[in-house]
C-alpha cells in the first residue's frame, strides 16, 4: 500500500527531459494459467510507448526503464489479484514500485514532466489511520487500522475496588465503596485519553472510533483531549474484553464507510450552497482552476469519472482547459494533457490540499463532476472591492 508522504513524494518529482514514466498494470482475467496472454498484452503496451518516445526524441532516455518495467512484468503472473504502480526516471536514478488494491482503470504507460498521480487520488484517504478503542471500566484495547489492515497497539485491565460482605451500618460503607469504584473507573478512562494524545503526538493520526457499552459512553468522551475530540468519527456498541479482532474490523470498517459517505455528502451540500451564494465555493472547471491558482482552494472534491483535456505550462505551472499551444500567462510552450484532472491532482497534492473522490453521485455529477471548498475568496477581499 502506498502512503501519503510516498505520494507527496512523488507528486514533487520533476523531470524538465519529459522522462518521468508512469507504469499502471491493472490485473486482468487471465485467458490462461500461466497468464501468457497477459504479459504478451502488457508487452505490446510497453512497446508502443518506447515507439512513441523515440518519435519524440525521447528514445533514449525512456529505454532504461521500460527494459526495467518489461522485466518486472514477466514476474508478474497476476501479482496476486492486485494492481502494480512504477514511477521511474533512469536520468535522475529514481525508481518506486507500489502494490494497490485492483481497481485502476488500466493498464498504461505515460511519459511526462511530472508523474501521473490521479489514478491514485482516491487512495490517499484509504491510507489514513484510524485508531479504534475499546473500553468499560476494567479494559481497554486500541486497535490501529489502515489500508484495511488491523493491528492491535495495546491491551491493559484496571482491578476495580471489590465489595465487602457487607455494606455497613446504614449502607455508609455501600457508597463509599461506589465511590471508590466511579473514582477509579475515572482515572482509567483519563489513562486512555492521556494514551491517546501521548500516541498522537508521536505518531498522529486522522480519525478515533470507540467501542463500549452504552452506559460507558458518557463516562469516557469528557475525558479525551482536544485532539482525540477532534478526530473523533463515532461510537459503536460491543463489548471490549469478548470482541474478536474480524469483529472490530468489519465493525470499524463498516462506521468509517458510512461516515465518509455521510461526510461527501455534507461537503457537496455545503460547496453547491456557498458557490449559489458568492461565499466559499467553486464548481465547475474554470472556477476551480481559477481557485487553484490562487491559492484559495482547501478541498478538492473530484469525481471518479471526471476527464477533460487541457493544457499545462511547465515554466509557470499553470492550466487551461483550452488547447492554445503557448501559456497564456508567460507565453512559455503549453504541453498538451488528454486528462487534466491529472495536473489538478498534482498541484493539489504539491500543495497539501485535502482531495475528496466521489463516485456516482448524480448531484455531483449535473455541477460538472469537479468542485472546491474555498479557503477564502481573493476577489471579495476588501483590498480588491475597493480596487472593483
Amino acid at each position: 500500500m502506498i502512503a501519503r508522504d510516498e505520494i507527496r513524494e512523488l507528486a514533487n518529482f520533476h523531470s524538465p527531459e519529459t522522462c518521468a514514466l508512469t507504469f499502471y498494470y491493472q490485473p486482468s482475467t487471465p485467458q490462461d494459467r500461466s497468464h501468457r496472454s497477459e504479459a504478451i498484452l502488457v508487452k505490446d503496451i510497453l512497446r508502443s510507448a518506447q515507439r512513441d518516445a523515440e518519435k519524440n526524441g525521447k528514445g533514449a532516455c525512456a529505454k532504461t526503464d521500460l527494459e526495467r518495467v518489461s522485466a518486472l512484468v514477466e514476474a508478474l503472473h497476476g501479482n496476486g489479484g492486485q494492481a502494480k504502480a512504477v514511477f521511474a526516471c533512469a536520468g535522475q536514478n529514481f525508481w518506486r514500485e507500489f502494490d494497490l488494491p485492483p481497481h485502476l482503470p488500466k493498464t498504461q504507460v505515460i511519459f511526462n514532466q511530472r508523474f501521473h498521480l490521479k489514478p491514485l487520488a482516491a487512495l490517499l484517504r484509504e491510507g489514513r489511520k484510524t485508531l479504534v478503542v475499546l473500553a468499560d471500566r476494567t479494559k481497554a484495547r486500541v486497535f490501529k487500522l489502515c489500508g484495511g489492515a488491523l493491528s492491535e497497539e495495546m491491551d491493559f485491565f484496571n482491578e476495580l475496588t471489590r465489595r465487602g460482605k457487607s455494606d455497613g451500618w446504614g449502607g455508609y460503607d455501600a457508597g463509599h465503596v461506589e465511590r471508590r469504584v466511579l473514582n477509579e473507573a475515572a482515572q482509567h478512562f483519563k489513562l486512555i485519553a492521556d494514551y491517546l494524545k501521548e500516541r498522537y503526538e508521536r505518531e498522529g493520526f486522522d480519525q478515533l472510533l470507540i467501542g463500549c457499552h452504552d452506559e460507558q459512553r458518557p463516562e469516557i468522551e469528557p475525558h479525551l483531549h482536544t485532539y482525540s475530540r477532534q478526530r473523533l468519527i463515532g461510537h459503536f456498541r460491543i463489548d471490549p474484553k469478548t470482541a474478536t479482532p474480524e469483529q472490530v474490523k468489519e465493525t470499524a470498517l463498516h462506521h468509517i464507510s458510512r461516515h465518509e459517505s455521510e461526510e461527501k455528502q455534507r461537503l457537496i451540500t455545503e460547496v453547491v450552497g456557498e458557490a449559489h451564494r458568492n461565499g466559499n465555493g467553486a464548481i465547475g472547471l474554470r472556477r476551480v482552476l481559477r481557485s487553484l491558482e490562487a491559492g484559495e482552494v482547501q478541498t478538492l472534491l473530484l469525481g471518479s469519472n471526471f476527464q477533460a483535456p487541457g493544457v499545462k505550462c511547465y515554466h509557470c505551472s499553470h492550466m487551461d482547459f483550452h488547447e492554445a499551444p503557448n501559456c497564456a500567462v508567460c507565453g512559455k510552450p503549453n504541453t498538451r494533457l488528454e486528462d487534466i484532472g491529472d495536473g489538478i491532482v498534482g498541484h493539489a497534492i504539491r500543495r497539501n490540499i485535502d482531495i475528496l473522490w466521489i463516485d456516482n453521485n448524480e448531484e455531483f455529477d449535473r455541477i460538472g463532476r469537479i468542485a472546491a471548498l474555498l479557503r477564502f475568496r481573493a476577489d471579495q477581499n476588501t483590498p480588491m472591492k475597493v480596487a472593483v
